[in-house]
């Protein structure tokens, strides 16, 4: 699952290839009739904002002209995608259409919705925020938090996960995160601060450090009519058919004699 970034601002042309839309280095601006001609610089496109693991709700815009005084917008797209790279060659991928328009309707529209541009046709494509947050539910099981200011995201919540703050990114946690986020100190510190009873369901507890101890005020040892199935060297049992502590040698069991 790709993670949503809004705060970053960017935009490339773009042209369409084998019905591919590839980004093109920002000195092509010039065909799109973009204002952003001479303007916005290479490291600003997107390309250069925006790693491949990364969505982004989008424009695509496209112009009658190269002229950027008299130019109109023919052809109008907004949704959400992401970019691949192949090779020193990086694609446009559009994953959700939230809005189409068109000032002839002569482009015909695809399954998922979105423009067919024919080939070689120049395009510019931008990232932006959106305005209504409708867009911003594209998806089920999501919530809208922000990282940055004015910077509404989604994030969508996987299963049997939450929601927390992790490398300075609010995302959905699954265990593992929790398990970097929850140090032995915070789990030390939890356990030393809790005064009610800690109860474990587990047949099997061990401390696996050479030098381990156990060090309390009171041990109890619960009652048992039986011995042990899952007998080892050195388990102690409390044998309530004698009243006696045992201890198992490895061979047999033994009892641990007492004062009367």
């Amino acid at each position: 699952m790709r993670k949503i970034r809004n705060n970053n601002f960017a935009a490339s042309p773009a042209v369409v290839k084998d019905g591919e839309i590839q980004l093109l280095h920002a000195d092509e601006f010039k065909h799109t009739g973009s204002h952003f001609t001479d303007c916005l610089h290479e490291d600003q496109c997107l390309r250069h904002a925006f790693d491949t693991d990364t969505e982004f709700f989008y424009t695509i815009e496209n112009f009658d002209s190269t002229d950027i005084s008299s130019r109109e917008l023919i052809h109008l797209e907004r949704g959400l995608g992401h970019i691949e790279k192949s090779g020193k060659t990086s694609h446009f991928i559009r994953d959700v259409v939230l809005e189409v328009q068109q000032r002839d309707s002569d482009l015909p529209v695809g399954r998922d919705g979105h423009l067919d541009f024919p080939d070689d046709c120049y395009l510019v494509i931008g990232s932006y925020i959106p305005r209504n947050y409708i867009d911003l539910f594209y998806n089920e099981h999501s919530i809208v938090c922000s990282t940055g200011a004015l910077t509404p995201s989604p994030i969508e919540i996987e299963e049997n996960s939450v929601v927390g703050r992790l490398d300075g990114e609010i995302k959905s946690l699954d265990s593992e995160d929790l398990c970097f986020i929850l140090t032995t100190d915070y789990v030390i510190k939890s356990l030393k601060d809790i005064n009610a009873p800690i109860l474990i369901a587990t047949n099997h507890f061990e401390m696996l450090n050479d030098k381990s101890k156990l060090l309390t005020g009171h041990v109890v040892l619960k009652s048992r009519q039986g011995k042990p199935r899952n007998r080892e060297k050195g388990s102690i049992i409390f044998n309530s058919s004698t009243n006696s502590l045992e201890f198992f040698d490895g061979s047999k069991w033994k009892t641990i004699k007492t004062e009367n």
